[in-house]
């Protein structure tokens, strides 16, 4: 668990960066720090490595107070993903994910095999060892970002708006992965953003703050967006927050029916590869894609998307490998919707952040 006691930060000039925050961060779980430009959020994680020393209070780190423990060797036990990765351009990415057990003095031979194996969890291939930072796209240089930070097994990973500098496929690719990543690993992740939608993703808990690093509301996702602490938090929430929330709702509510010979709804035909994964919608000489949606894994929103994006008014519904297992009509999904009561209502105690 990470504690902030009245830490607060005053540069030299006597600019006033954060003033005695007070919070904790529980362990095993996703805490998002959100708000606008210069309200202190990176100034506060970077707090937990030491690379921003408190001028006043304490952090502490499963009850120990950082400021007591050697810098360097802090940061060894410390996952750190920063916006553009951070790699070295002069080593092979397997070396680059090697880097901080070496530093601990694994054997070259150990430290190469905890980097293949951390490649392989984020979902990069086993060639891409072999490459340089340089030779890789955006999105697989913070793959290969979140690898190195995960090399040495730390408890705690920090990570500074780690995909704000990728396209938004990418980012919602990583933003996937994330989740899948914590789902299997359970570390205790302080996640700095300024994308309140990526917060409410990601976050078990969502800090919202102001100027100085004061703390506006603190809540789960879905508390946050149905019940705003004041009108500052809802101006900075946006108007569609209620669209918002249906990320939270699980779409396993949508009636789905089941694929039944040739699939077709208003001339439109759905046309499948032969693993039975959907490829588009055929009209005559017209083909457009076939969104879809996982209903055991996805949100209400996803599913709306979908219905409303196909060109036959109907979503298709996936397993997890993506083959189709049947379809969900718009007026479906309307049902589903109206039958979850208004996006304020308490959501089901068993999908407590769904979408995940």
């Amino acid at each position: 668990m990470i504690r902030f006691e009245g830490a607060a930060k005053r540069h030299p000039d006597g600019t006033v960066a954060v003033r005695g925050l007070d919070l904790e961060v529980p362990a095993g779980r996703t805490t998002v720090l959100v708000g606008p430009s210069g309200c202190g959020k990176t100034t506060i994680l970077r707090m937990v490595n030491r690379m921003v020393e408190p001028t006043a209070g304490r952090v502490l780190l499963d009850g120990t107070d950082v400021a007591e423990l050697p810098a360097a060797g802090l940061r060894r036990g410390i996952g750190y993903v920063i916006q553009q990765a951070g790699l070295f351009p002069h080593r092979r990415v397997i070396d680059n994910v090697a880097t901080v057990p070496r530093l601990l003095g694994w054997d070259r031979k150990r430290a190469r095999a905890r980097a293949a194996e951390l490649l392989e969890l984020v979902g990069l291939p086993p060639e891409t060892a072999r490459r340089y930072p340089a030779q890789l796209s955006g999105g697989q240089q913070q793959r290969v970002g979140v690898a190195r930070a995960l090399a040495a097994d730390p408890p705690v990973l920090l990570m500074d708006e780690p995909f704000s500098a990728v396209d938004p496929l990418v980012r919602a690719g990583l933003q996937e992965e994330l989740l899948r990543l914590q789902a299997e690993l359970g570390k205790t992740v302080l996640f700095v953003t300024h994308d309140i939608e990526e917060a409410v993703r990601l976050g078990d808990r969502v800090v919202v703050l102001r100027e100085h690093g004061e703390i506006a509301q603190l809540a789960d996702p879905h508390t946050l967006l149905t019940a705003p602490a004041d009108a500052g938090v809802a101006a900075f929430l946006g108007r569609d927050r209620g669209l918002r929330g249906l990320g939270l709702r699980p779409a396993g509510s949508v009636p789905v029916a089941a694929l039944d010979g040739r699939i077709a709804y208003e001339g439109w035909q759905l046309v499948l590869d032969p693993d039975g994964r959907p490829e588009h919608w055929l009209r005559g000489a017209e083909r457009h894609p076939a969104p879809v949606f996982v209903p055991s894994r996805d949100s209400l929103r996803s599913a709306l998307d979908a219905a409303l994006l196909a060109p036959s008014g109907h979503a298709v519904a996936v397993d997890a490998e993506g083959r189709a297992v049947g379809t969900a009509s718009r007026a479906a999904v309307v049902e589903a919707l109206a039958a979850t009561g208004p996006v304020g209502a308490p959501l089901p105690e068993q999908v407590p952040h769904a979408g995940r």
